[in-house]
């Protein structure tokens, strides 16, 4: 009898014990881990947001100096009065990124190939001005009838 009683009360305490050393982890730890992880994520987001903000303003500062290349070169047209009266068209295009040059497309017609290059000439010498790696694009085509037209 002594050795179930010592049996019983030896399994008691082992069971008692085991329920105490196998619970889960105090709720304090997993607050703490919850709560870095929270600032982990915001922390993120606003690394994010950030870089979001940063290239928005970089977008609106190339298509502010777009606008501006597009506007003296199509101003410098409009002063040389060879080719004042002609129907021209010049669109500016600025990357994104620095290193890439500026891209200038001039369209419309002219009557004679040397105003053709005229054109040309003055529109990269007034890109030149603003910036140093200018590429015009010619999309000009020579209509001689233009010039009976006229």
């Amino acid at each position: 009898m002594s050795r179930l009683l010592v049996a019983m009360t030896s399994w008691m305490a082992n069971s008692h014990a085991w329920a105490q050393t196998a619970s889960p982890a105090p709720p304090a730890a997993e607050g703490a881990g919850t709560a870095i992880a929270a600032v982990v994520a915001v922390g993120g987001l606003l690394v994010l947001v950030g870089v979001g903000v940063k290239l928005l303003d970089l977008k609106h500062r190339r298509e502010s100096e777009s606008v501006l290349l597009q506007a003296q070169v199509s101003d410098a047209l409009l002063r040389e009065r060879s080719v004042a009266r002609l129907q021209l068209t010049s669109t500016a295009h600025v990357p994104l990124w620095r290193g890439s040059p500026a891209t200038i497309h001039m369209m419309g017609q002219v009557p004679t190939p040397e105003l053709k290059d005229a054109v040309l000439r003055i529109a990269r010498d007034e890109a030149s001005r603003i910036r140093a790696d200018v590429q015009i694009e010619d999309h000009l085509s020579v209509a001689p009838t233009m010039a009976r037209a006229a």
